[in-house]
């Protein structure tokens, strides 16, 4: 795959599901997303078709990380799969791309954009992990691999669920 420097350009490719979305945030998640390009969820499936998930507050998910302005999205997705793994992930298919404004709570006219990417991998041999897999706001990570959805997946965000079933099919 071609670098994707902005996601935006990914709207009318038929075979990524595109959205748009307006979210009203207070400070601190405005000033997050005003850094940051926007956040990449990583589909990283094995050759015996588990997917990798992460346990998060919320429940089991894809495992995630933010990406930087100007940051190629599919070296980003590469980058944290083999921080994940321990092994070098290919990044293979871009399968939802949401593009939010961000509207300041106290100015609604203070906007900002970021992107969240749900891009997958070529597949994986067995079922690595690696020793520390740490990086950036993560400073502890549990990771696992699963062949179906867990009971305890992160429910209350459909696209979360739905998202590790792509990648169970």
């Amino acid at each position: 795959m071609d670098a994707i420097r902005d996601p935006a350009t990914l709207r009318e490719e038929p075979d990524v599901e595109y959205s748009e979305t307006r979210t009203t945030d207070g400070q601190d998640a405005f000033d997050y997303f005003d850094g940051i390009a926007g956040l990449v969820a990583i589909g990283i499936t094995n050759d015996e078709g588990a997917v990798l998930l992460m346990d998060s507050p919320h429940g089991w998910r894809l495992p995630y990380g933010h990406v930087d302005a100007g940051s190629d999205w599919l070296a980003r997705t590469e980058e944290i799969g083999e921080m994940l793994t321990g092994v070098p992930v290919r990044a293979a298919e871009v399968l939802r791309v949401s593009e939010i404004t961000h509207e300041l709570r106290t100015d609604a006219d203070q906007t900002a954009t970021s992107f969240d990417a749900v891009v997958g991998t070529d597949p994986v041999d067995g079922e690595p992990l690696a020793h520390d897999p740490t990086f950036g706001e993560w400073e502890t990570l549990e990771l696992d691999w699963f062949d179906e959805v867990p009971e305890d997946a992160y429910h209350t965000h459909a696209d979360a669920v739905d998202d590790i079933e792509y990648f169970l099919e």
